[in-house]
């Protein structure tokens, strides 16, 4: 008798590796590029190395889908530890070519993978890939698995407030028509991640507007239901916890997580940035 299903993810997923050790979720990990230098998120760069590098270079870095060898080694790990299938969780195909080498390597497993473009990233990436795996730990389905991860998908509202869209702009997840909106006025916009895609939802003109509306739409998405949460900054504690004391008492909170954005999420959205991921229980 195998172990059932294993959940695979990649580290746009942004959970803390004590987590993610201590549940034995596999994440496959994307590379940032400084000038002629690559480094392995998580690996060979850590998240404190990474910002205070980005702080040091006035050329914006850029991030690379995995190596396909480390696909291989995270099916291979699923083999080698008796499991009888695997579901792949990754960052939305709009903004990575991660899904395709998934789908790619998926071929070459020893074991059967159904690889899902989960069109999120970051905390609700997180919270999908956490989902699947408690589904997957208590003996569920390859379909039940990845029902629970596109609900993840369906059900979530995914927020963003950044100090500058620059490196979204430059990254090429966001048009030059979006980005413009940044720079006039010093407006600060909200940004939705919207099927995949990262899009202006509305425009504030102050970080503590920001924040409000922030709070007052993860409000309004829950609904009165249980929801979990995850909020994540790009070395902006303080601004994360601004956010967090915004949602006191507003929300009934399941799972509370709180995260740094790694290097791959940080070369985008640049230091400063806060998001939120907010998704209602599926007994909700």
């Amino acid at each position: 008798m195998g172990r059932g299903v294993a959940v695979v993810t990649d580290s746009t997923c942004d959970l803390p590796a004590d987590l993610v050790e201590r549940l034995g979720i596999r994440v496959v990990p994307l590379s940032v590029t400084f000038g002629d230098e690559t480094l392995i998120s998580g690996v060979t760069i850590s998240n404190e190395a990474f910002y205070d590098r980005l702080a040091a270079t006035s050329r914006l870095p850029t991030t690379s889908q995995p190596a396909p060898a480390w696909f291989e080694e995270a099916y291979a790990d699923c083999v080698d530890d008796g499991h009888d299938a695997v579901v792949s969780l990754h960052v939305s195909a709009a903004l990575s070519g991660t899904v395709d080498l998934a789908r790619h390597r998926a071929g070459r497993a020893g074991l059967p993978v159904e690889v899902v473009d989960t069109q999120l990233v970051g905390g609700a990436l997180g919270l999908a890939a956490l989902r699947a795996h408690r589904v997957a730990e208590a003996g569920g389905t390859v379909a039940e698995v990845v029902e629970v991860a596109e609900a993840v998908r369906d059900r979530s509202l995914s927020l963003l407030v950044v100090d500058d869209l620059s490196h979204l702009k430059r990254g090429g997840r966001l048009t030059g028509a979006q980005a413009a909106v940044g720079s006039v006025l010093r407006v600060k916009p909200v940004l939705q991640v919207v099927e995949g895609r990262v899009e202006v939802r509305e425009r504030t003109r102050t970080w503590q507007r920001a924040l409000d509306r922030v709070a007052e739409m993860a409000v309004e998405h829950a609904a009165g239901r249980e929801v979990d949460v995850v909020v994540a900054h790009a070395v902006a504690a303080e601004r994360a916890a601004s956010l967090w004391s915004r949602l006191e008492g507003r929300l009934e909170v399941g799972e509370r997580l709180e995260t740094h954005m790694g290097p791959i999420v940080g070369a985008h959205v640049g230091p400063g940035a806060v998001g939120i991921a907010v998704v209602p229980r599926a007994d909700a």
